[in-house]
């Protein structure tokens, strides 16, 4: 197993790389996957001025109501568009002296204030609470004494565990953000120790050698399996602690069985990139044409659902977009019959690599790197 050992010794030489990729991967998840594990909602306080020029029942029952649903800023009036302006107040609202009968307010807002229309929209429930007591033949003083009792009453809402939106389940984005780091490492490592087997040299040396060529290759093939599933089990230990993984959770280890086999046709991908290449400087760009762009058409990146046809057209070309449709199947219906079809189309792209590799890999030892 000289070969073999030998494979190791050369990835090791590219540790810097393989360990940057890992780190740069970790620290991305670790912040797109960050829970704050909220299950209660809580209205937003809003900044707000009010000055109340009318002065009767209904303007201060009203003043009362938006100082309980918001925060009033005490300030001059001349200087109330300066802090709209600079949004030290989300909105400004002016009782005019009339509002008795107009039932109406001015109202001024940041630019762009999305937290601006929640205090518009309170007073329009709140004038029209009063106005349905006072059609139905109550006083005012009885209208704004109903309206304030149904306004103050609150509402717990919480989120209750286990009915949270399956789309929404975290596992997903890991897994498909994985096609691309398993494309990019596998094929920077594989592509990179193959072309090292194809120098001059040690090309050379290796026809002379007492190893038969076919058991040469065979521990080259060895090596280039090993090194992918070594990749997939640092991710799925990575998944492990960052998820705490649960291990009766059907969905996520269906989603483990669809990356391994997804694996399996990376590293046959990586091989017959391997065979293709003829320049070891043109390695880099390739893995990043190969990972970046079919990650893109995949969905890797973006979901599935949001891309457009022409682009998961194209996607169909590789084996990720099959992978991260079966990751989206298992979110919703976690079942093994569900992701066979695509696991079986998944297994059909490593027969095909491998095939190209096998046609290719004459050429490849004619083009011997000097």
């Amino acid at each position: 197993m000289r070969v073999f050992k030998n494979y190791f010794k050369i990835t090791w030489a590219h540790k810097t790389p393989i360990l940057l990729y890992t780190i740069i991967f970790f620290v991305l998840m670790s912040f797109a996957t960050k829970n704050t594990n909220q299950t209660a909602y809580k209205s937003v306080d809003v900044n707000i001025y009010v000055q109340d020029k009318s002065n009767t029942k209904l303007s201060k029952s009203l003043y009362d109501y938006l100082n309980k649903n918001a925060k009033i800023r005490k300030m001059d009036e001349n200087i109330v568009d300066d802090k709209l302006f600079y949004e030290i107040i989300n909105a400004a609202v002016i009782i005019p002296e009339d509002f008795d009968k107009t039932r109406e307010v001015l109202y001024k807002v940041a630019p762009n204030n999305a937290y601006a229309m929640d205090i518009k929209e309170k007073i329009n429930i709140y004038l029209s609470q009063v106005s349905s007591y006072e059609k139905s033949g109550f006083t005012e003083d009885e209208a704004i004494k109903n309206a304030n009792e149904d306004l103050d009453k609150k509402i717990d809402v919480s989120i209750k565990e286990g009915s949270v939106n399956p789309k929404k389940d975290k596992s997903k984005y890991y897994f498909n953000f994985l096609n691309y780091l398993l494309l990019a490492q596998v094929i920077l490592v594989v592509s990179n120790i193959a072309l090292v087997y194809k120098k001059q040299p040690i090309l050379m040396r290796n026809n002379v050698s007492p190893c038969p060529r076919t058991r040469i290759n065979m521990e080259l093939m060895l090596g280039h399996i090993v090194t992918g599933l070594v990749f997939w089990l640092i991710y799925m230990i990575l998944f492990c602690v960052m998820y705490k993984y649960d291990f009766t959770k059907t969905h996520v280890n269906l989603m483990m069985l669809n990356s391994f086999v997804f694996t399996i046709s990376v590293v046959s991908m990586a091989v017959m990139i391997s065979n293709v290449i003829k320049n070891s400087n043109t390695v880099q760009g390739v893995m990043n044409i190969v990972s970046l762009g079919s990650s893109f058409l995949c969905g890797a990146f973006v979901p599935q659902e949001l891309l457009g046809k022409t682009a998961l057209t194209i996607g169909r070309i590789f084996p990720g977009f099959y992978y991260i449709r079966n990751n989206e199947i298992l979110v919703e219906n976690p079942e093994i019959s569900k992701i066979l079809p695509n696991i079986f189309i998944i297994l059909g792209f490593s027969v095909v690599f491998i095939a190209i590799s096998v046609l290719a890999k004459p050429k490849g030892n004619d083009n011997i790197n000097k």
